[in-house]
C-alpha cells in the first residue's frame, strides 16, 4: 500500500504534485479551524455570556439585600409581641395548621406538617415585614402533594 502511494506521488508531474501539496495544507487548515478553534471560540462564548449572566444575578441580590436591610432598619422590632400570640393571630389568615410550637425566651420554634408553599411564604412575609419577627431558621420537606412542604422546624425570634 504504501510502495503504491510512493509509486503514485512519483508518477505525477511536478505541478501536481505543489497542487496536492497545497490542496492538503488547505484541508489542514480547514479541519483545524471547524474542528478545533471554531467550537473552542462558541464555548468561549456561552462561558463569557454565562458569566455576564452571573454577575447580573449577583449585583441583583446585592440590590436586593441592602434594599432589605434598608427596610428592616427603619422598623422597630417590637420587643414587647408575644410570638405566640402573634403567630396564633395571624396564621389562620394563611389557612396554616400548627402541630407543635414551643417557646423559648427571645424565640419560638414551630413545627408545620402540611402547608401550601406560597401561603407559608406569604405567612413569613407578613411576619418579618409587618411586625418585625425575623426568620432566625427554616428547615423545610417536600410533601406528596404538588405545591406543599413540611416545616420540620421554624424559628422565629423577636
Amino acid at each position: 500500500m504504501k510502495q503504491q502511494v510512493i509509486n503514485y506521488w512519483q508518477s505525477l508531474k511536478e505541478q501536481e504534485q505543489k497542487l496536492l501539496i497545497v490542496a492538503g495544507v488547505v484541508f489542514c487548515i480547514f479541519v483545524l479551524v471547524m474542528g478545533v478553534i471554531r467550537p473552542l471560540n462558541s464555548a468561549v462564548e456561552k462561558a463569557a455570556n454565562e458569566v455576564d449572566k452571573q454577575q447580573a444575578l449577583v449585583s441583583w441580590v446585592g440590590k436586593s439585600v441592602t434594599q432589605l436591610k434598608s427596610q428592616g432598619a427603619g422598623r422597630a422590632a417590637a420587643a414587647n409581641v408575644n410570638l405566640t400570640q402573634l403567630v396564633n393571630r395571624t396564621r389562620g389568615k394563611y389557612k396554616i395548621a400548627i402541630s407543635k410550637m414551643q417557646p423559648s425566651d427571645n424565640s419560638l420554634r414551630v413545627n408545620i406538617d402540611n402547608v401550601e408553599f406560597n401561603q407559608l411564604i406569604a405567612w413569613l412575609d407578613e411576619l418579618t415585614n409587618q411586625h418585625g419577627v425575623k426568620v432566625a431558621n427554616l428547615d423545610l420537606g417536600k410533601e406528596d402533594a404538588p405545591g406543599y412542604v413540611r416545616v420540620s422546624r421554624l424559628v422565629l425570634e423577636n
